[in-house]
């Protein structure tokens, strides 16, 4: 039995910045996650404080209370289905009236192995019910308690710091940049070799400031330089935080519609609009990306037909961000009911082919021989879930793990048969400009 005061929801007359509502909870030692798109019609979510964790424990996950306590156990060795099936049950006790609670977290691209090393503050999966929630929709902003006290967090103030804030950065890699393009390489030979038809392979950066690198700040500068990205910040029981700006959505559900946005192959951005379109046309001609890019889509929209009754996507195309080029395709799903929920479709999609490779153990195990460092919640997801199984989650991309005067960065490219191992390494460094330049 889940012993809680009664979930409650109301509309805030204002519609506060969720950044500053975040950095103000942190600033008072509250545990914080945020999701947030700014767009229009999007969903954006601030999680402050705990009420209730799902959390991975064990084979299966577990449900905690503020203290820790162990209230109840779902066993399975697919944690993400295991959280949903313990989610529902969740869901439907907290509910009450009109209010009803949401889950807000993600999961490691390995949800099945726990984490180690940097990623020590973060479990596998970690879907939270926060103590207060705030859900912006449509230019509304909505409150939803879960503990009696909850509304105080919206009294907080952030904290005046007199620390200095980095101004510039050392960065290194973690692993050489030689050795790296030798990993790609040997990639690249074992798949032609007949291994596997594609894998994803990461870099690993380490920056250090010379002061403060505050995760608030960072995810701010993310926010005004991508504004078309999801932004998310989730603070790790170390004292870390993972910070992020992801263009890829890995699946929404709405009702009885599911939608995802698969992302491979890419480009830079140009210095003009003839710039631009000319290396768009590039990418879309060119034979590796648009093999690596119907692999993925196709794995998506197969995927998804055992849940629904019609499944669609549109042709390719390029998507722009500030920096990169990718190219996309719009997946639609109408589901069979009863409807599955945002959790179990992303236990069905996770991890596509677009950060992991394929068919996925071949691609696993070539992850495992050749990258060499410890992904944790890079390449995993992040987002939320609502107690009527509606939720968003997306990949989580251009992100790094923040501690007080530093970070890790992380960037990935897909290797395929013939993937040119300078090209790639590149591409890495592209990618990882996002978060460089906003951790200053």
């Amino acid at each position: 039995m889940i012993a809680t005061t009664p979930v409650r929801t109301w509309e805030l007359e204002r519609t506060p910045d969720l950044i500053d509502v975040v950095s103000a909870a942190r600033d008072a030692g509250q545990e914080v996650l945020l999701i947030e798109r700014p767009m229009p019609e999007a969903v954006s979510v601030a999680a402050l404080g705990r009420a209730f964790d799902i959390v991975a424990a064990g084979a299966g996950v577990s449900l905690e209370d503020t203290d820790g306590v162990v209230v109840d156990f779902e066993p399975g060795d697919d944690r993400l289905l295991a959280a949903a099936r313990l989610w529902r049950r969740v869901g439907a006790s907290l509910s009450s009236g009109a209010a009803f609670p949401i889950a807000v977290g993600g999961f490691a691209y390995r949800p099945h192995r726990d984490p180690g090393g940097p990623w020590s503050g973060f479990p596998s999966l970690l879907l939270r019910v926060p103590a207060l929630t705030l859900m912006r929709t449509r230019g509304r902003t909505f409150a939803t308690a879960a503990t009696a006290e909850a509304a105080d967090l919206l009294d907080l103030e952030p904290r005046s710091v007199s620390t200095r804030a980095a101004r510039t950065l050392t960065v290194s890699p973690i692993r050489n940049p030689v050795a790296w393009t030798a990993a790609v390489e040997s990639a690249a030979a074992r798949l032609r070799a007949g291994e596997a038809e594609k894998v994803v392979l990461a870099r690993e950066v380490m920056a250090h400031g010379d002061g403060v690198v505050a995760a608030a700040n960072v995810a701010r500068s993310l926010r005004s330089a991508y504004p078309s990205c999801f932004i998310y910040l989730i603070t790790g029981a170390d004292g870390t935080a993972f910070v992020g700006a992801s263009p890829e959505l890995l699946v929404r559900r709405s009702g009885t519609r599911a939608y995802a946005q698969p992302m491979a192959g890419s480009v830079a951005r140009g210095s003009t609009e003839a710039e631009d379109d000319r290396l768009a046309r590039q990418l879309e001609a060119s034979a590796k990306d648009g093999a690596e890019h119907r692999l993925v889509s196709n794995f998506v929209v197969e995927a998804l037909r055992p849940f629904a009754r019609t499944v669609s996507a549109r042709p390719p195309e390029v998507v722009r961000f500030t920096n990169i080029q990718h190219l996309a395709t719009a997946v639609t799903a109408d589901l069979r009911a009863p409807a599955a929920d945002a959790l179990e479709l992303a236990a069905a999609l996770h991890p596509t082919p677009a950060v992991g490779g394929w068919p996925r153990d071949a691609a696993d195990a070539l992850i495992d021989d050749l990258e060499g460092m410890e992904r944790g919640w890079y390449a995993g997801a992040v987002g939320w879930i609502d107690a009527h199984g509606d939720g968003e989650f997306a990949v989580a991309l251009r992100c790094g793990l923040l501690w007080e005067d530093g970070a890790r960065l992380y960037a990935g490219v897909g290797v395929m048969p013939d993937s040119d191992a300078a090209r790639e390494l590149d591409e890495t460094d592209l990618k990882l400009k996002a978060l460089l330049t906003a951790l200053t």
